[in-house]
This record gives C-alpha cells, sequence and structure tokens, in this order.
C-alpha cells in the first residue's frame, strides 16, 4: 500500500469508526478514480458520490453532465475519468461489487498459521520468522480492507494481528505502517487504541 493510500485510509478510519463515513478507498480502487471523484472531502459525498450509492454501487448509466445538472452544480474534477463499472452489465441485472482481488481471508490465515508454525519451530532461523511476518503482515493488511467486517471489530482484530506481524520480524515495514494508519486514525478521533 502507497503513502497515499495509507494516508487516504486514515482519514476514511476516521469516519468510518464514527460511523459516519461512506467512502473506503477500495471503492476508488475498485473504479479506478481518484476518491475526489465522488466526494468533496470524505465523508461528504458529491453528486457522483450519491449516484454510485444509489446505485448498487455501479456507476452503469451514469452521465456526468446530466447528474451535475440534476444535482444543481457544475461537473465535478476528473470528469473525464470513467469508472469501471460505467457500462451496464451484461444481461441488464444490477452492477455488483467486485469481490476483493487476491486470496481470501481464510486461505490467508492459512497460509499465516503455517509461517507462524514453522518460525516457531526455528525461532532463530531470520528467515522464516520473516516469512511469517510478511504472512501476517498480508492477512492483517486483508482484515484492515475487509468491508464485509462492521469497522469497530475490524480495526481491532487487524491490528492484533499486526502487531505479531511485527512480534515476529520487527523489520516488516508493511506491518508497521499499516498499524500506524490505524493507531493514528483513533488518537486523531481521540478514541483509546485497542489493546492486543
Amino acid at each position: 500500500m502507497s503513502m497515499t493510500t495509507r494516508a487516504l485510509f486514515a482519514v476514511t478510519a476516521l469516519g468510518l469508526l464514527a460511523g459516519t463515513a461512506n467512502a473506503k478507498p477500495p471503492f476508488a480502487e475498485k473504479e479506478g478514480v481518484k476518491c475526489t471523484y465522488c466526494h468533496t472531502q470524505p465523508p461528504q459525498r458529491n453528486y457522483r458520490g450519491n449516484f454510485y450509492k444509489a446505485n448498487n454501487l455501479a456507476f452503469a448509466g451514469f452521465d456526468d453532465a446530466a447528474e451535475a445538472k440534476k444535482a444543481g452544480v457544475e461537473v465535478g474534477p476528473d470528469a473525464d475519468s470513467k469508472p469501471k463499472s460505467m457500462t451496464a452489465p451484461v444481461g441488464g441485472g444490477e452492477a455488483k461489487p467486485e469481490a476483493p482481488a487476491g486470496p481470501s481471508i481464510d486461505a490467508l490465515k492459512a497460509a499465516a498459521a503455517k509461517a507462524e508454525a514453522a518460525a516457531a519451530k526455528a525461532p532463530k532461523d531470520k528467515k522464516l520468522a520473516a516469512a511469517a511476518g510478511k504472512a501476517l503482515a498480508e492477512l492483517g493488511h486483508a482484515q484492515m480492507m475487509d468491508q464485509s467486517v462492521p469497522p469497530r471489530l475490524r480495526y481491532p482484530q487487524a491490528l492484533a494481528t499486526l502487531r505479531k506481524a511485527v512480534k515476529v520480524d520487527a523489520t516488516n515495514k508493511a506491518a508497521a505502517a499499516d498499524i500506524k494508519a490505524i493507531e493514528d486514525a483513533y488518537k486523531s478521533m481521540g478514541r483509546p487504541v485497542p489493546k492486543s
């Protein structure tokens, strides 16, 4: 995850933890557009974000100029961007949000457990420790981004996994960055950071 994506995550996490945000960087990633395409300032949606939410998280049938006119505003930034779900799905059915790319949480849990077990058998083997840290960091990141789990459960769970990754391999920068993003989100809202 790039530093820009991590920063966007932290801003979005603030609203998610407070239960008010509807913006999620994975939607921008899924659609291939910037967050500002749908938001004036997260979590506030513009006319595009309102259309997206009202149309089952898809831009099928979206007309930028017509929607801006309906909303009584000028066409927003990035008008030449074309979200991936802009065309209607074949068969005329509703557009469905895409499943997250990559392995499932269950597959990542299995890989992390296997890597942890291998590292536990040879505690002085730095390569095994690094592999366990990487597997745990990947699981923690996936847990952090899993939109099917409510934020109040998702972030503490992800923190616990990411902290295990850093404990196993203190050099794991991805896990450390994800921990910092989550902890910063809690701190900026004045909420206590969950303990593992």
